[in-house]
């Protein structure tokens, strides 16, 4: 695994950091390739479950790398087949996954919770869709936001480019539990101690859930990557993203 993913084997247990703490752990290229196969290999490791944080205090996750996205065509486009390997990682994933996630939670960030089976999130969490400010509806983030909401409340969502805090996103069934900031990493230890303990009932749960009729997420991703093509090649896109600054 790269430097900017940690990946630590505890038994049944595989744990995933996102390891860019001066970015807000911002998901670049190489980073989204090593979850994909981080997810992918946990059960030949022996893992029958997953926890995914990210590293340092300001956020689990600042979204996509938007300085690399602005190298151009091939940059934005190797950065869009690494994400949707890493959505397929996550959503056909063979063990339960759990996301834990605090600060500034933004864009990727969003899809990588959405497509975990349960979401730990500290009091204080604001989860954010930025694609807007530079003229992108976040169609990725939409197939990963219906997996937990309604489509027309996702859009709604995605399209004022509106912040969500924990109780907020609790709400909406974004967020499976509020935990105290103030010791967070010790009470979601906790809470994956609980599920650990309990994997084969969190199994039976995720094959109920699955024997719905749902497309893959390689088909939605799929459906709907000419239209992000198509938007990324507006005129207004190049524009708005040159006007921002990329320190993270």
């Amino acid at each position: 695994m790269t430097g900017t993913l940690l990946v630590r084997d505890d038994g049944d247990l595989r744990r995933i950091t996102l390891n860019r703490p001066a970015k807000i752990n911002a998901l670049d290229t190489a980073t989204l390739q090593a979850l994909a196969e981080a997810v992918d290999g946990a059960p030949a490791a022996g893992a029958a479950l997953v926890a995914i944080d990210g590293a340092g205090p300001r956020g689990f996750c600042a979204g996509g790398d938007v300085a690399e996205m602005s190298r151009g065509a091939e940059a934005f486009a190797a950065q869009e087949e690494a994400l949707r390997a890493a959505m397929q990682a996550l959503h056909g994933s063979a063990v339960p996954v759990i996301s834990v996630v605090h600060g500034r939670t933004l864009g990727a960030g969003c899809i990588v919770a959405c497509l975990s089976d349960l979401v730990l999130g500290a009091d204080g969490v604001q989860f954010g869709f930025p694609e807007m400010r530079f003229g992108l509806y976040p169609a990725f983030v939409h197939a990963a936001l219906t997996e937990r909401l309604p489509a027309a409340l996702a859009f709604q969502i995605l399209a004022g480019g509106r912040m969500m805090d924990a109780a907020q996103a609790y709400g909406f069934g974004f967020l499976t539990e509020i935990l105290p900031a103030d010791g967070f990493a010790d009470a979601a230890e906790a809470r994956i101690v609980y599920y650990r303990d309990r994997l084969d009932a969190l199994a039976a749960g995720r094959r109920i859930l699955r024997m719905e009729n749902r497309p893959s997420m390689a088909e939605k991703t799929a459906r709907l990557a000419p239209l992000l093509a198509e938007n990324h090649a507006a005129p207004s896109v190049r524009r708005l993203l040159s006007g921002l600054s990329f320190a993270r």
